[in-house]
């Protein structure tokens, strides 16, 4: 096929201003209100009922005439005959007379003659008589019928969005099913090298990720997704699939092939079927981004990328959703933050993703490929094509991507199950990013992270310290954590007794700038002496050596999975696993905290349970506080 180019780019404003104009007429459909949460009310909902539907009690007590208990005193109570008991869901006939009470719980319908219930700790009962210490006026305790929805009110209008308060409502009003706006959303994903998750992953595929994160965008709107599956990178069959899509739904979003490559053919499709409204818009990441209409179905072919995907679904499809449905979104979708760190820009509109961490915004970017994108983005922040720079410390609008909590600690660095630990015990959400010791003082020195999780040691055996004098980093403290097992990890059938063992097996070794690796390659060069070579030399004959797992427990995957038969980390990962573990050595743990973050109540909390029993006590196998444990270093 031949390569086309992108037309003319669709500037920003433009784009808007197009999908504002894209409005569709959804339909109706009655749901259960146990599956109606989410969704738009598509008409008024008026009560057939009176809630409550008859007089009751709101209290335990006793229902009497007011006038009996006006002469009522502590020291000289009133004395009335109890005649009967009430109790909830009581359906019998009851009267009270001149003189008389009957016991009643609360939600019970008020007798006949009652008008007015004394609570019981006014009272005291004694044989069949009933004492009054204290007098109460008409109506006290009663919740008259109607007086919390009356028949033929309106209850909810329409389009308004369902949750947990509506759907009480109608049940109590005794409405099952609900008529709720269905706008049906298709969804097609394309590529060759898209495989369905659940299924064998085989070398070059990926798993489908954006089928599934549009579909929640699309149901966090109030519409309703319909996936379509996988469809290959061929023409006739992507033909047929947004053929079935287009007269089964209101509107279509495909992913991928958008982009003007020979592989990518969706534009055309729909350029020969439709019409094409904009091709390309002038923002960064989603530039391929295809907006057309087939037989009126606004059709709009997002990129392939998942951030770009998910990015320019907020930013371009959502508007067009909540339009036709008349909603506003469900959640705050803008909140004001300030830069932790200072971003360039690539001279084009941007869509930027970030995590916002107690009010700060840093970058979350990994190239719109990368998934990873998602889990650590809360939102966007929009860069205007002008704007080359924007300070640490400059007030930004984030777009959030969904109404999640966000983090309250950002922590880069080593993996470790202590740090698992650490969220549950103190209860904060801790953003981590698992890359590596050296990646841990990267964020530091560029303040995009509170804390960093490191473990890096000098040829004397000091721990992170040297790191810190050798970057020059100011305005941190290093807080001494914890001690872990280290060793090498196999599977029960394989014999390896120590680290000479290496050479001949496959190692799956950790990535490069991670103290773990660090310290396997400190073992290797006290081994190499032994043999009166160079570690160079000895690594050669290491099958494996050169690759790079970024966490324990991936090492310990590969070794499971057979593509590997040894790797170097915690006993703690290893007897997660179900794997054989050597003990090798013992590392130090330790936390680098910028200073300017030391008073935040998160950060507090957490270093508070470092040093608390309880996480002592519960952190797993191989992993140990000891003497040093929370020990604060300022100066280096």
């Amino acid at each position: 096929m031949e390569r086309k180019e992108f037309r003319e780019l669709t500037p920003v404003d433009e784009a808007r201003r197009l999908v504002n104009h894209i409005k569709v007429a959804p339909g109706t459909e009655y749901v259960c209100i146990g599956n109606a949460t989410g969704r738009i009310l598509a008409e008024d909902v008026l009560s057939g009922v009176d809630v409550p539907g008859f007089n009751r009690s709101v209290k335990d007590g006793y229902a009497l005439r007011a006038r009996d208990t006006y002469r009522a005193t502590e020291p000289e109570p009133v004395t009335l005959r109890v005649t009967a008991s009430i109790p909830a869901g009581c359906a019998g006939k009851f009267f009270v007379g001149d003189g008389e009470a009957i016991e009643i719980s609360t939600g019970a319908p008020i007798p006949e003659g009652s008008d007015a219930v004394i609570m019981v700790e006014q009272t005291k009962q004694v044989g069949d008589d009933v004492l009054i210490y204290q007098p109460v006026h008409i109506a006290e305790n009663i919740m008259r019928a109607g007086s919390d929805i009356m028949k033929g009110e309106r209850v909810l209008r329409r389009n308004t969005r369902i949750g947990s308060r509506e759907v009480g409502v109608l049940a109590s009003i005794g409405i099952m099913e609900v008529p709720v706006k269905r706008l049906l959303v298709g969804i097609i994903s394309t590529g060759d090298e898209l495989v369905e998750p659940g299924k064998e992953l085989l070398s070059g595929k990926i798993f489908d990720a954006n089928s599934y994160a549009i579909a929640s965008n699309i149901e966090e709107c109030g519409a309703v997704p319909r996936m379509y599956g996988i469809v290959p990178d061929d023409e006739k069959q992507m033909e047929e699939a947004l053929e079935r899509a287009i007269n089964e739904c209101d509107i279509v979003l495909t992913s991928g092939s958008t982009s003007a490559g020979i592989g990518d053919i969706m534009y055309r499709i729909i350029e020969e079927k439709g019409e094409t409204l904009a091709h390309g818009i002038s923002i960064k990441p989603g530039k391929p981004v295809v907006i057309g209409m087939i037989n009126g179905v606004p059709t709009i072919g997002l990129p392939g990328n998942p951030t770009s995907a998910l990015s320019i679904f907020n930013e371009f499809v959502a508007p067009i959703l909540y339009n036709s449905l008349e909603v506003a979104p469900s959640f705050k979708t803008k909140v004001q933050a300030v830069m932790g760190t200072g971003i360039r820009s690539g001279g084009r509109e941007e869509l930027f993703p970030v995590g916002v961490v107690r009010g700060r915004a840093y970058p979350a970017d990994k190239t719109s490929g990368a998934i990873t994108t998602l889990a650590d983005a809360d939102g966007i922040i929009e860069i205007r094509a002008h704007t080359e720079y924007i300070e640490a410390g400059s007030p930004v609008e984030v777009t959030m991507f969904g109404n999640a909590r966000s983090p309250d600690i950002m922590f880069v660095g080593g993996q470790c199950l202590g740090v698992d630990l650490l969220e549950d015990v103190t209860g904060k959400i801790i953003r981590t990013l698992n890359m590596g010791s050296s990646a841990g003082f990267t964020a530091i020195a560029g303040g995009t992270t509170d804390i960093a999780g490191v473990n890096m040691p000098d040829a004397e055996g000091e721990y992170n310290s040297h790191v810190i004098r050798k970057m020059g980093l100011t305005d941190v403290v290093l807080v001494k954590g914890y001690k872990r097992e280290l060793g090498l990890i196999f599977r029960p059938e394989t014999k390896v007794g120590g680290i000479d063992d290496l050479p001949g097996l496959r190692l799956i070794n950790r990535n490069r700038g991670s103290g773990t690796r660090a310290i396997l390659d400190m073992e290797l060069g006290r081994l190499a002496e032994q043999k009166g070579i160079s570690r160079a030399e000895l690594t050669k004959t290491i099958e494996g050596y050169n690759s790079g797992s970024k966490t324990h427990r991936s090492v310990c995957e590969s070794i499971k999975d057979g593509r590997a038969d040894v790797g170097f980390g915690l006993r703690a990962a290893a007897e997660e696993a179900g794997l054989a573990f050597f003990p090798v050595t013992e590392d130090e743990f330790d936390l680098v905290v910028r200073r300017e973050v030391l008073d935040a109540p998160e950060i507090e909390v957490l270093l508070r349970t470092l040093v608390s029993e309880e996480f002592s006590e519960r952190l797993p196998a191989g992993l140990r506080t000891y003497g040093r444990t929370g020990e604060m270093i300022l100066s280096f």
